[in-house]
């Protein structure tokens, strides 16, 4: 992640990788904790593509 430009610009590497580290995990445990609602697959490009419109 680039933190010299763009959205992340002058933001602190350390915390955006904890945000982004606490996002990824928070989606796992909702999607676990509610059985599964969605194939693993599908699962893992709905948050590669939010990790991607936020970083």
């Amino acid at each position: 992640m680039d933190i010299t430009k763009g959205k992340n610009l002058g933001q602190s590497e350390e915390v955006v990788v904890e945000f982004v580290a606490n996002a990824y995990v928070g989606v796992v445990e909702w999607w676990l904790k509610n059985g599964m609602p969605y194939p693993p697959q599908e699962m893992a490009e709905k948050v590669g593509s939010l990790l991607e419109r936020n970083l």
